[in-house]
């Protein structure tokens, strides 16, 4: 095997496509757990990826963060398409807060 450091492109991230289970996931970690369960299980990545050797990871945290991001976007996908406004535009409109009574 050669240096982990000879390897050529050895940080590059084959290209990923959503799986059902990793679709399914309920909340952001969940989905990171399971991204990472199959990065970690990738045959090809183990061959050219240096392991940290506390970890035993071969993912780096800038892809734990993209994961994040990819959970993001795919919560946005999954929404209406009428819910994906955003609200923090050129509209001033005031907010019409309750009368405060106080303690009984």
């Amino acid at each position: 095997m050669k240096k982990p450091a000879l390897r050529k492109n050895r940080f590059k991230m084959p290209d990923y496509f959503e799986t059902k289970w990793t679709e399914s996931s309920s909340n952001i970690g969940e989905y990171i757990f399971r991204r990472l369960s199959i990065d970690q299980s990738n045959k090809e990545l183990r061959k050219v990826r240096p392991v940290h050797q506390l970890s035993q990871l071969i993912v780096t945290s800038s892809e734990i963060n993209r994961y994040a991001n990819d959970y993001l976007d795919m919560v946005n996908r999954k929404r209406p398409k009428n819910s994906r406004k955003k609200y923090f535009g050129n509209e001033n409109k005031e907010i019409e807060y309750l009368k405060y009574i106080g303690h009984n």
